[in-house]
C-alpha cells in the first residue's frame, strides 16, 4: 500500500495481513518442502515481501517483475534475494535449466499469454525442478458477474482457472500436475475473501481473527469442486 508522507510516497508492505496470500504462501512452501540447497526463482515478486520470507529456506533466490518500482522495493524489503531482474514472463533472460524450483503466488492469470509463460518457466527450469503456483479461479458461488469483472478490471486479470483447464495447460508447457487443491471453499473462508475484496482496509484490521478461522476452515474442509483460488504443484518433465 501506498501512503503520502510529508509529501513524500512511502511504500507499506501488507501481504503479511492479507489473509489469502498468507494462506497461499503456506500451502506452496509446503507443496515445494525446501531441502536448503535449492536455487528458486520467484515469478512476479512484486514487493519481495513473499520473496523475503522463502530465502531462509533455500540456497538462494532470484526475483523478477516487469513492475520497476515493485522491483526497487523488493531490493529494499528482500535482503536474502541474489537478485531482482525487470523482465516480461513470456521472455526470461535465464538459460536452458538454470533454477531447482520456480514459485508464483497468484500471477499467471494476469499473463496474456499463459502457456508462453509457463512454457518459459519450464525452460528455465532442471528436468525434475517444481513449479507451485496459485491462480485465480473465482469459481465458489457467491460473487455476482459484475463483482467479478470489477475485480478483473481493477487487478488485471484475463484468466480464470478450474483444475482440468490449468492441468492441460501446463501439459502444453510441459509439466506434470502432482499436487492441487482448491482454496478459500469453504463458507466461512470463502466469504471473508469476499468482504476483504469489499473492504480491504477493514480486512488488514480484521486479520488477528480472519487469518486463523479462514485457515481452521479451510483445514476441515472436504471441498474439492471450487474455490475463488486454486494452488498446484507440478514437475517440470
Amino acid at each position: 500500500m501506498e501512503c503520502k508522507l510529508f509529501g513524500k510516497t512511502i511504500h507499506i508492505p501488507l501481504n503479511g495481513l492479507n489473509v489469502s496470500r498468507r494462506l497461499e504462501f503456506n500451502l506452496l512452501m509446503k507443496y515445494l518442502d525446501f531441502k536448503g540447497d535449492e536455487l528458486l526463482l520467484d515469478v512476479a515478486c512484486g514487493d519481495g515481501y513473499w520473496t523475503n520470507k522463502m530465502s531462509p529456506h533455500v540456497a538462494g533466490v532470484v526475483g523478477f517483475d516487469y513492475n520497476f518500482q515493485r522491483l526497487l522495493q523488493a531490493k529494499k524489503l528482500a535482503s536474502g534475494m541474489k537478485g531482482g531482474i525487470r523482465c516480461d514472463a513470456h521472455i526470461l533472460p535465464f538459460k536452458e535449466g538454470t533454477f531447482d524450483c520456480s514459485i508464483g503466488i497468484c500471477v499467471l492469470e494476469h499473463f496474456q499469454d499463459d502457456v508462453k509463460a509457463m512454457t518459459e518457466l519450464r525452460r528455465v527450469l532442471k528436468p525434475g525442478g517444481r513449479l507451485a503456483l496459485t491462480v485465480d479461479s473465482f469459481s465458489y458461488p457467491g460473487m455476482s458477474d459484475d463483482e467479478m469483472a470489477r475485480h478483473a478490471k481493477k487487478f488485471s486479470v484475463v484468466h480464470h482457472y478450474k483444475i482440468e483447464d490449468l492441468t492441460e495447460k501446463l501439459q502444453q508447457a510441459g509439466f506434470e500436475v502432482e499436487q492441487w487443491s482448491y482454496m478459500l471453499r469453504t463458507p466461512i473462508s470463502a466469504s471473508l475473501y469476499v468482504n476483504a475484496l469489499r473492504s480491504p482496509k477493514l480486512a488488514y484490521l480484521l486479520y488477528p481473527i480472519s487469518y486463523p478461522v479462514s485457515a481452521w476452515s479451510e483445514q476441515h474442509s472436504k471441498n474439492q469442486t471450487c474455490g475463488y483460488k486454486l494452488a498446484v504443484a507440478a514437475k517440470a518433465l
